[in-house]
């Protein structure tokens, strides 16, 4: 089962690319998690479109067709959810056939988050471990049509007191992970019937 994860963080040693790294090391037999990248996109801007989305859009929307399941983690900024991670979300929200683009041959969805699977994490220095973020998130994502999975949840707040050198060291978060990780590989499967 292929798993692609998205940090809602562009920082190089955002705490959430950590928690990714640490979902990776806790994955499930015969699962990968593929990190994707959304740093490169642009703002969302209808007029860039026509006629063909920018070669990022079109190189980020590839990597998540394949995909059997989606793994975010998000920081939290004012009380809500970043802009890069909305922003790629609505890139990968834009339906296919807009200026004669079609979904990868024997595709049925409409957009590669239709349908998809996701799960919920986040990271940040605050005590409340990306409560906010995650509601917000969590709303948007079903509207695109995504089957978010209602838990188990993963927040770690206190982030500086939790990860050691870049990583995540504090054994309860590094559970809380690979339970999550686990859950979204059942879910997936689940959900593929």
């Amino acid at each position: 089962m292929k798993i692609v994860g998205i940090c809602g963080s562009l920082r190089a040693a955002s705490y959430n690319r950590a928690l990714l790294r640490a979902a990776a090391a806790h994955l499930p037999a015969g699962v990968t998690l593929e990190v994707v990248e959304i740093g490169a996109l642009p703002l969302i801007n209808e007029d860039l479109e026509k006629p063909a989305w920018p070669a990022a859009v079109q190189e980020f929307r590839r990597a998540l067709w394949p995909a059997e399941a989606m793994l975010v983690a998000t920081p939290e900024y004012n009380a809500g959810m970043p802009a890069p991670l909305k922003n790629a979300i609505d890139w990968a929200s834009r339906a296919e056939g807009i200026g004669g683009r079609t979904a990868p041959e024997g595709e049925t969805r409409k957009t590669p988050l239709q349908d998809l699977p996701v799960a919920i994490m986040g990271a940040t220095p605050g005590s409340l471990g990306t409560a906010r973020s995650q509601q917000q998130l969590r709303t948007v994502l079903l509207n695109t049509g995504m089957r978010v999975m209602p838990g188990p949840e993963v927040y770690v707040g206190s982030a500086g007191t939790r990860f050691t050198e870049g990583e995540l060291t504090d054994e309860r978060s590094l559970a809380a992970v690979a339970k999550c990780v686990a859950a979204l590989a059942e879910w997936a499967r689940l959900l593929r019937g």
